[in-house]
């Protein structure tokens, strides 16, 4: 057990589970009455363990996507790609600050961003991004062009689910689905035009 869910259990504190009911995780000791992070109020309407949950699947994408991403760099220059080196390694940063973006706002509700690398392949996996190793530099767009287009369904289910329980985190996922939809429509030209 946990020191923080020792610590509830020993002050008798109630949590968010009801009367007589210990914390079964971390997040739910997190989630306590009384422990709130500073940032949530009763204002706040959305099941903050499930948006922190949610939080970590897609910031386990951005991760996936992002070595995705680094490993097709690293190859396009062996496969005489280096003009689509360029692409791949500035969607990569991207894909890194968004992984960024989303383990600040886990944190400020009160989460701890997973960052063990089993856990965050297992997370992608869920919403079947791995990373892809294609043999041509159209195979490589392709796979990324996937990866995108899942996060952007991803983004926009989660968007939509949010609603006006959690306007902030709903601003967040809307800034980087705007980034993510960019990626995407980018990496669509480059296929036509190397298919033209």
């Amino acid at each position: 057990m946990s020191p923080k869910l020792g610590a509830l259990e020993a002050t008798g504190e109630e949590t968010s589970l009801g009367a007589g009911h210990s914390p079964a995780t971390l997040a739910d000791a997190q989630v306590a009455v009384g422990s709130h992070p500073g940032c949530l109020t009763p204002a706040y309407l959305a099941d903050v363990r499930k948006v922190i949950e949610r939080l970590n699947q897609l910031r386990s994408t951005e991760i996936v996507s992002y070595l995705q991403y680094k490993q097709h760099a690293y190859m396009a220059v062996s496969l005489v790609g280096p003009g689509v080196k360029a692409e791949f390694i500035e969607h990569a940063d991207e894909e890194l600050g968004h992984a960024d973006m989303l383990a600040e706002r886990i944190v400020q509700l009160g989460g701890t961003p997973i960052y063990d690398l089993h856990e965050i392949a297992d997370k992608a996996a869920q919403f079947k991004v791995k990373v892809e190793q294609g043999v041509t530099i159209e195979q490589m767009v392709l796979e990324d062009l996937q990866v995108e287009r899942i996060q952007v369904e991803r983004y926009t289910n989660f968007i939509r689910e949010l609603g006006n329980d959690d306007p902030t985190t709903r601003r967040l996922l809307e800034d980087i689905l705007k980034d993510t939809e960019h990626h995407a429509s980018e990496l669509h030209d480059m296929l036509q035009r190397r298919a033209g």
